[in-house]
């Protein structure tokens, strides 16, 4: 029985899921949040039963994943949860969600010290990704000395993106001597989707152009012709693209030296604003989640704007990702608002029909958090409600690099 530990690493939390791979199914999952903190919430479940716990995580990420490997290694009959393996060394291989490692690193591979110094590299314009995966891997390899470790790369489902649409209008030595195009991110839930969303159409994925809309916190939409992404709308890091919570998406470089000289700060106080006050939050000056802006969308102007700019930029790449394809036949919502704002997606597919675009209210209204198909009967591109499943590619990813 091959079991992989997939690990899904933020800024201050970790996530986990353990797998059986001869069927793909999950024994036991969790997540740990504020991590760094003295009392850092901890939620775990398996055997269909959960705990909730509280656990200082003052230290790092040392103390959590030793919290996770002690529940999952707890004995059968433990309470509240039950353990699911008798010992850590029962773990065939871990897979890290892991984000940046350049042009060198754009696929799956075993995290050696050469991976790690390459994401080191990165580390400066992914701040909230990579440094924190950095630290989480070398202590998973401290305590597991004789685990394989498995990066599975955000940007794998990005690396055949034709030349043209990943090269930017920048001197070619920028390119070639520092590798700066587009890469692309959330490549395991935009593959996942992509071939989810084929065996529900009942047809192949390398017969099918699709779109998928990947909408939430942090967001991004991908071009799948015939199986492979052509295009993708995250670019060298994860801020371009469509409004995020508060990431400010695609803007023009020189608003940049504008904005730092008639404020008078810094290059790295106005990048800073533009990743924790940009976005959604910073559009509305309310909020950066999308339930607190569809609450005040008919009371709050500003709310109104920030949902109004997003639907019409998601739109916006929908079209285009359409004309890169010269056709549709598929279009996929998911993450947070992509699976729950039933409004925006509505909002999205609106005076789509000249695209064969056509939704099914009710079913729209009734799919939150589920796998439905919404599109009306006889539409000519179906849509699909699909929640992403990002674990189950790392896994696989695991297993092929492994060989288990």
């Amino acid at each position: 029985m091959a079991l992989v530990l997939v690990v899904n690493i933020g800024s201050t939390s970790l996530k986990y899921r353990l797998l059986q791979m001869d069927s793909e199914t999950t024994l036991a999952r969790g997540y740990i949040e504020r991590v760094g903190e003295a009392s850092s919430p901890f939620g775990y479940e398996a055997g269909g039963r959960r705990a909730d716990v509280a656990i200082d995580t003052s230290a790092g990420y040392g103390p959590a994943i030793a919290a996770m490997l002690s529940v999952l290694t707890a004995a059968p009959d433990a309470e509240p949860v039950p353990g699911v393996i008798g010992w850590v060394e029962d773990i065939a291989g871990i897979g890290f969600k892991v984000v940046h490692g350049g042009y060198d690193y754009r696929g799956a591979s075993l995290l050696d010290e050469d991976v790690l110094a390459k994401m080191e590299e990165f580390s400066g314009v992914m701040p909230a990704h990579n440094p924190p995966y950095i630290a989480a891997i070398r202590q998973f390899r401290t305590l597991l000395p004789e685990t394989p470790l498995v990066g599975a790369f955000e940007t794998a489902f990005r690396r055949d993106i034709p030349e043209y649409a990943a090269v930017y209008g920048i001197p070619s030595d920028w390119r070639k001597k520092h590798g700066v195009r587009r890469y692309g991110f959330h490549g395991a839930s935009h593959r996942y989707l992509s071939e989810r969303a084929a065996e529900l159409y009942g047809r192949p994925a390398t017969e099918l152009k699709t779109i998928t809309c990947h909408l939430g916190g942090s967001s991004s939409l991908a071009a799948v012709r015939n199986g492979v992404s052509v295009d993708t709308s995250m670019g060298f890091t994860t801020q371009s693209g469509v409004p995020m919570a508060k990431r400010s998406a695609d803007l023009d470089p020189f608003l940049i030296p504008y904005v730092m000289e008639r404020e008078g700060k810094s290059l790295e106080a106005v990048l800073d604003e533009m990743v924790k006050n940009g976005g959604l939050a910073g559009i509305s000056g309310l909020s950066g989640d999308m339930r607190d802006l569809e609450d005040g969308y008919d009371t709050n102007p500003d709310a109104r704007l920030a949902v109004d700019h997003f639907v019409h930029e998601v739109k916006k790449y929908i079209g285009a990702y359409a004309a890169v394809m010269n056709g549709l036949d598929v279009l996929v919502f998911s993450g947070g608002i992509g699976e729950n704002a039933v409004r925006v997606r509505e909002r999205v597919c609106r005076d789509m029909d000249f695209m064969g675009i056509a939704l099914d209210n009710a079913k729209n209204d009734a799919a939150r958090r589920v796998e439905a198909e919404v599109s009306a009967a006889g539409s000519r591109v179906r849509v699909f409600v699909i929640p992403t499943n990002e674990e189950i590619i790392v896994a696989r990813e695991t297993v092929r690099i492994t060989g288990m």
